[in-house]
């Protein structure tokens, strides 16, 4: 006898993952301002009362949506050199800053980070916080193999290897961006030779 299938409301877990999902496809889509209560209701397909009773405040709605996105940051490897780690992640920042969700809410929270500084100080403490000691750990261990000069200043290297990526990936349409290698970029902040 086939199974009799029962209907019945979405599993509470299963509502509080569709309005974090919304909260975030809003943000990247159209920006933080349009973070609504009502918007994020109508989004998810719920009720505003729903909607209150999980998150009463956008604050904490705020929070949730940040956990999420920790789930989306890009694999910083375990594996390889040094130097082709720190490569594989400039990459990535580089080429996911305007084409994935996570990269685009990353660009609306910079660029918004004085109108909304709780925010942006949540998302530096519970994402990129924890990606910068990673990419210290890279640092060290190619220091320590001699890939990388003793004489390196990894407190200057970490921004100057990122903010690059970010630039040349919200400006990968232009001359001459277009045509910057991200090993170069690499090489010249390691003061490694640059490669032919």
């Amino acid at each position: 006898m086939p199974e009799l299938k029962v209907r019945g409301r979405p599993r509470s877990e299963d509502v509080d993952l569709v309005i974090v999902e919304s909260v975030l496809d809003i943000i990247a889509e159209d920006g933080i301002s349009k973070v609504t209560m009502e918007g994020v209701a109508q989004r998810a397909g719920v009720s505003k009362a729903s909607l209150y009773r999980r998150f009463p405040t956008k604050s904490d709605m705020a929070q949730a949506a940040v956990e999420r996105m920790r789930q989306e940051s890009p694999i910083i490897p375990s594996e390889g050199s040094a130097y082709e780690r720190l490569l594989y992640l400039m990459e990535g920042t580089r080429a996911g800053i305007q084409k994935t969700r996570y990269g685009r809410i990353m660009l609306a929270v910079i660029s918004t980070s004085h109108e909304h500084p709780e925010l942006a100080q949540l998302v530096y403490n519970r994402i990129l916080q924890p990606r910068r000691m990673r990419v210290r750990e890279i640092l060290e261990q190619g220091i320590e193999a001699g890939e990388f000069p003793s004489t390196l200043n990894i407190d200057v290297a970490m921004p100057t290897l990122i903010g690059p990526m970010l630039y040349l990936g919200m400006w990968s349409m232009c001359d001459p961006v277009l045509h910057t290698r991200t090993e170069d970029v690499l090489r010249s902040v390691m003061g490694l030779p640059q490669k032919n």
